[in-house]
């Protein structure tokens, strides 16, 4: 079925064009986008570098699982500030002991959660921690990490229609093949904890790269 035109308001090629000129891809999510930085934190012990890794304290979301030092990246601040700003605060470290080395990636997860990462270094860490957010910390050789194979395991999201939806209007209706979404997991096996989920993740992509 053809759709009629509108003709109170007709747009004609050239305004096409100067409506999209310049104009920079954005990411469609689900919701509003909320936005995250976290630190792959590097730290020299007797001469080796080693990743810093948090335990997650009692009271918070996820407690106990594995994490980098990160936060929600605040109104007015850029990711690499926040990142800095929350392993200062979780790490209690003063902002002059923390070097940017470089941005890492950006991944999504959990639909409109945008997670930018960075590597860097702690320079003169003692092991100190804020016990509001943080139940502990542990490190691991690099060396160690950039040998070390991963378990990875696979998942599928599905996705689960509500009651009320319209299959009427879909060919196959309810026998409609909605897209599986597979995602892989990474799982490393150190002496201290399992390291999973979105940390094993970023850990994977950013020693993939100093691999290279």
């Amino acid at each position: 079925m053809m759709v009629s035109k509108k003709t109170d308001n007709v747009m004609n090629l050239n305004q096409i064009k100067k409506a999209v000129m310049g104009y920079e891809p954005e990411i469609i999510l689900p919701d509003a986008p909320r936005f995250t930085a976290v630190l792959i934190p590097l730290v020299e012990i007797d001469g080796e570098i080693h990743v810093v890794f948090e335990i997650r304290g009692e009271g918070i979301a996820q407690a106990g699982e594995v994490s980098f030092p990160g936060g929600h990246v605040e109104k007015g601040e850029t990711a690499e500030h926040a990142a800095i700003r929350e392993t200062c605060e979780e790490l209690l470290v003063t902002e002059d002991q923390v070097e940017i080395l470089a941005p890492m990636h950006r991944m999504t997860d959990r639909g409109n959660l945008i997670v930018d990462s960075f590597l860097g270094v702690i320079y003169n860490y003692t092991g100190s921690f804020s016990k509001d957010e943080v139940s502990g910390i542990f490190t691991v050789p690099l060396d160690w990490l950039l040998e070390y194979e991963p378990e990875i395991h696979s998942a599928e999201t599905v996705l689960h229609p509500e009651n009320d939806f319209p299959f009427d209007l879909i060919p196959g209706g309810r026998d409609y093949q909605f897209i599986h979404f597979p995602k892989r997991f990474f799982f490393y096996h150190t002496q201290d904890a399992v390291i999973w989920g979105l940390t094993a993740e970023l850990l994977y992509h950013a020693l993939h790269r100093l691999n290279q």
